[in-house]
């Protein structure tokens, strides 16, 4: 089937509300993020068929189809791109829009996906640097695509003309094999590199190559009739299938999920094309077919806004679902009316099509090349505040006789955040792996948590080697010291925090036998902390883990010391707010009053076990309870809403002794 077909607009509308809605911070739609599978799957399909129809009428007019791309992605992703530069230099500090750049650049000029594979950005995390264009990287894996795909299409076509009657099956299966060995190349980088794997081109070409296998397989829409009765059903149960593995319930890292979106996404093409159904009646109502026809609007615009959103006020992840769709919906629907469909249509552009690839490249390098250094310039950065204005005067005296005090001159926000995880040598804190960072003479002492763990390396192998301990680090960004526990949303993080477990509970406790295990996790956030931390299983299940955690510990025979994690802001990063604010005390945050019920539990253990000790290290971070200052002694705090910056980290060596020794356990 040809031509133009609604209902795959219907496809389009479904795949990027996924998206807003994982974007969005949304704990139940915690594989979204397939919803960007299911466009790669359907741009294949659909790209293919448009090459197939060129070929079969005599050859491909590259110049045509590359013109017709450009002015297919070009219009919207120029407008947004300088749009959301813009923005970003007026809500950002200077050193953030610097940081942010080089991104700008990349997506820019189609390499945002490779960009973010060197700055080895994990798109899954929560509490790292959020740039604005983060989202451009599936962007550019389709542009490098469309750039690639008519020159190998054509040149598979001219080796499987050799087989003669047969050609098209010749095609059909090296199409299949080149998608395999990406599909391969991608399950071995998952478990190494997992990055790399989620943004690599070459990982990602297996779904193109799934949408282009179907397309040079016309026969399961087009002729084979004993598939009619299953088409309806199979739409309908590829449809759920979406939704369930958009959800929280399936544990999956990203490739596997991936997968499985790409053959579910098959079988409903299949499905939709075959002839009506209630699935394609669905899918072709006029309401999801204008929202898909805009989708590409939406999906650039949804990203900038939740940004933006989350710099404006403290919003929970549905309000922002909420408010990043109505908003991105709307600035895509005046784009496409405005930029967009105006260039796609022109009948004039239709014969220059030379002409539009050599403009189309000449906006690119010059958004790159120049916008990105001179427009933040023409905005800059206001002032704003985590709470500052009503918090400034509590708990310090009246507002009319505060005194506060200026951000410092010399205030580097980008070198802050840059230097914000103490890496040992030959120990990772991305891949699972055992350092014993400094031998002494006296008890073992092991490090294990998520990234809270992480950023304390540095002042407890500064304790160790004033104490003559032995130290071990154990601890991985994203898995939490419970055993079996992931963070809410982390389900990506399943099979990794699997061995991070494994690590610690068999290898460590059995074989190393440490006198004195240190655990310290992150607080999640106050409004996500009842949902799943599993994607399985609620908030029992994380009670039982921390219970069996420490019973395991216990039983190795070493005493166990678990930092209460410490208090968040909820709203703005406070190092960003410390970029654009002009006192220090437009950065407060409060610390919840009620006790975090992580903490209750571990106060329990505490009284009930005779070698387990909770400890509160909260008013070490924020003296002023419940009043947290991002800015302590001349030294920031914080280099997100959760961690600790590696030089504030290094004034708890005094806390982290005592820690220990009140205990008597450095003896």
């Amino acid at each position: 089937m040809v031509g133009y077909r609604p209902f795959l607009d219907g496809v389009r509308s479904l795949a990027v509300y996924l998206v807003v809605l994982f974007h969005a911070g949304v704990g139940r739609a915690a594989g979204g993020f397939i919803g960007v599978d299911v466009f790669f799957v359907l741009s294949g399909y659909l790209v293919t068929q448009v090459l197939l129809r060129d070929l079969d009428r005599g050859g491909v007019r590259f110049g045509r189809f590359y013109a017709r791309r450009f002015r297919r992605l070009l219009p919207a992703s120029f407008v947004v791109l300088v749009s959301t530069l813009v923005v970003f230099g007026w809500v950002a500090g200077p050193a953030e829009v610097a940081q942010a750049a080089d991104g700008f650049r990349a997506a820019f000029l189609y390499s945002a996906n490779w960009y973010f594979v060197r700055e080895a950005t994990d798109y899954f995390a929560g509490g790292q640097a959020v740039s604005p264009v983060l989202h451009f990287w599936s962007l550019a894996v389709e542009e490098q695509f469309y750039v690639a795909w008519p020159l190998v299409l054509v040149g598979l076509t001219w080796v499987s003309t050799r087989a003669g009657d047969h050609a098209r099956n010749v095609l059909r299966g090296l199409v299949v094999i080149i998608g395999l060995v990406s599909l391969g190349w991608a399950w071995h980088l998952s478990t190494v590199a997992p990055d790399r794997a989620y943004y690599g081109t070459d990982t990602r070409i297996c779904q193109l190559l799934a949408g282009a296998a179907l397309a040079l397989t016309p026969g399961l829409v087009n002729r084979w009739q004993r598939l009619d009765r299953w088409a309806g059903p199979a739409a309908l149960a590829a449809v759920a299938g979406l939704v369930i593995l958009a959800g929280d319930l399936v544990v999956l890292r990203p490739v596997g999920r991936g997968v499985a979106a790409a053959v579910l996404t098959l079988v409903l093409l299949v499905g939709l094309e075959r002839g009506p159904s209630v699935a394609r009646s669905v899918f072709s109502w006029r309401p999801m077919v204008e929202l898909g026809r805009i989708s590409y609007g939406t999906y650039l615009w949804h990203w900038p806004v939740i940004v933006v959103l989350g710099r404006l006020g403290s919003f929970g992840p549905w309000q922002i679902a909420v408010m990043s769709m109505v908003v991105s919906t709307g600035m895509a629907a005046g784009s496409a009316l405005l930029v967009e469909l105006p260039l796609r249509e022109s009948v004039v552009l239709d014969r220059v099509p030379r002409l539009v690839v050599a403009a189309g490249l000449s906006v690119s390098l010059l958004g790159g090349l120049v916008f990105v250094d001179r427009v933040p310039g023409w905005w800059p950065g206001q002032a704003r505040s985590t709470g500052g204005d009503e918090l400034a005067g509590v708990g310090v005296g009246s507002g009319a006789d505060l005194i506060l005090t200026p951000v410092p001159a010399d205030f580097d926000q980008l070198e802050i955040f840059q230097e914000r995880y103490y890496e040992p040598t030959g120990c990772s804190h991305k891949t699972p792996a055992v350092c014993t960072v400094v031998e002494g003479s006296g008890p073992h002492v092991v490090l294990v948590g998520d990234s809270n763990a992480v950023n304390i390396q540095g002042p407890m192998i500064e304790m160790a080697r004033q104490q003559d301990l032995t130290l071990t680090v154990a601890a991985f960004n994203g898995c939490p010291w419970e055993p079996g526990v992931l963070q809410p949303g982390r389900v990506d993080n399943a099979e990794l925090c699997a061995k991070a477990d494994a690590l610690f509970y068999e290898e460590i406790l059995e074989v190393v036998k440490p006198d004195v295990v240190v655990a310290f996790n992150v607080k999640p956030f106050e409004d996500i902390a009842q949902n799943s931390f599993t994607g399985t299983a609620d908030q029992k299940h994380r009670r039982l883990a921390l219970a069996d955690g420490a019973h395991q510990v216990l039983a190795s025979g070493a005493d166990f010391v678990v930092i209460e994690p410490l208090p968040r802001a909820g709203g703005e990063n406070p190092l960003n707010c410390l970029g654009t604010a002009s006192y220090q005390e437009e950065c407060r945050f409060r610390a919840p009053d009620d006790p975090y019920w992580v903490e209750g539990d571990l106060r329990a253990l505490d009284r009930a076990e005779e070698r387990m000790w909770s400890v509160d290290l909260d008013r070490s971070a924020c003296p002023a309870l419940p009043i947290c200052d991002p800015v302590i002694d001349g030294t920031v705090v914080r280099w997100d809403g959760s961690h600790l910056t590696r030089r504030f980290s290094m004034t708890l060596v005094d806390d982290l002794t005592a820690m220990l020794d009140e205990r008597g356990l450095l003896e």
